[in-house]
């Protein structure tokens, strides 16, 4: 062979080779932003890659996707941002107590959100119908379910005369939800006794409080103080033979007794609906925040025998899954 023709096959060759690797930068640049570490939040992120591989965003082939956990780091979120942004995605996906830092420091890149807080009284989005500005998603808060899980502890434990409300006062809708706990629990003949928390500290002199404070039962709301030590409270409840209540899947899973609230597998799949939309032209202030749409009651009947406790055949029939 010829030089010349080997210098222009080879030329052509390597020309060859850098098309896909010029291809996929220029594919939209989709960020997985966690507060949390990937171990606690790891099937809440795999139900977005599974919705959004379903919607056909697909990473090195329709889009380049990112992932970043700040491991419950404050000081890790703070140098994480600066490092997104610079890279100027398409969308990020934004989870936890990074929501806020997020948000305050672009109004230009498209958010996409999933706040267990009141999106509206957090302040994150204009109202739900409008959001405004560059951020969407959900609010995994369902205000209507609330009392419910008041009413679906009761009748689980038809004994209970008063309960230990542990919540975040400063979580977004913590007071609407404290509100229909109340009303709930005025209904029934309840007493609450509300113990608020902070912080990791407050949680554990909550939780040290209980033996010795006369309550039967505990309702968690759902919040980032109580989601990342739900086992451990799970498991101090049934030591004290306490019943416990809260609203998402992954408490049952860590040993609390009912659950009654929003399907975040199914809410989490959804949130790939506004990266698609937005990857294809959408803006967020044109896409309404949603409330999760499937819900679900769970009873853990492995933790029922622990407390023994005979869940009555009117729950477990509603129930859409029982662990045992």
């Amino acid at each position: 062979m010829r030089r010349r023709e080997f210098l222009a096959l080879t030329g052509l060759a390597a020309a060859a080779a850098t098309v896909p690797v010029r291809a996929k930068a220029q594919l939209p640049l989709v960020v997985w932003m966690s507060y949390a570490d990937e171990k606690t939040v790891g099937s809440y992120y795999l139900s977005v890659k599974r919705g959004m591989r379903e919607r056909g965003l697909v990473d090195g082939q329709t889009i380049r996707f990112e992932s970043y956990f700040a491991q419950f780091s404050k000081e890790r979120v703070r140098q994480l941002i600066p490092e997104i942004i610079a890279k100027n995605p398409a969308v990020v996906i934004v989870q936890g107590a990074a929501i806020k830092p997020m948000t305050k420091a672009t109004k230009t890149i498209p958010l996409v959100i999933a706040s267990s807080g009141d999106l509206v009284a957090g302040k994150l989005v204009a109202s739900m119908a409008r959001p405004g500005a560059n951020v969407t998603g959900i609010q995994f808060l369902a205000i209507d379910l609330v009392g419910k899980r008041m009413e679906l502890l009761k009748e689980t434990y038809p004994r209970l005369k008063r309960v230990a409300v542990i919540a975040d006062p400063g979580h977004a809708g913590e007071t609407n939800e404290r509100a229909r706990t109340l009303a709930a629990a005025e209904q029934l003949g309840v007493q609450v006794d509300y113990k608020p928390v902070t912080n990791p500290a407050e949680l554990q002199a909550a939780l040290d409080s209980l033996p010795d404070s006369g309550n039967e039962a505990i309702v968690a709301f759902p919040d980032s103080i109580t989601f990342g030590p739900r086992k451990r409270i799970a498991d101090l409840a049934i030591r004290y033979k306490l019943p416990t209540v809260s609203g998402w899947d992954a408490y049952a899973d860590a040993g609390f007794l009912l659950i009654y609230g929003p399907s975040l597998t199914a809410a989490w799949e959804r949130m790939a609906y506004f990266v698609e939309r937005i990857v294809k032209g959408a803006r967020p202030a044109d896409l309404p925040a949603e409330i999760p749409s499937v819900i679900e009651m769970i009873v853990n009947l492995k933790t029922a025998k622990a407390l023994g406790i005979r869940v009555p055949e009117t729950v477990l029939l509603r129930a859409n899954r029982v662990i045992d």
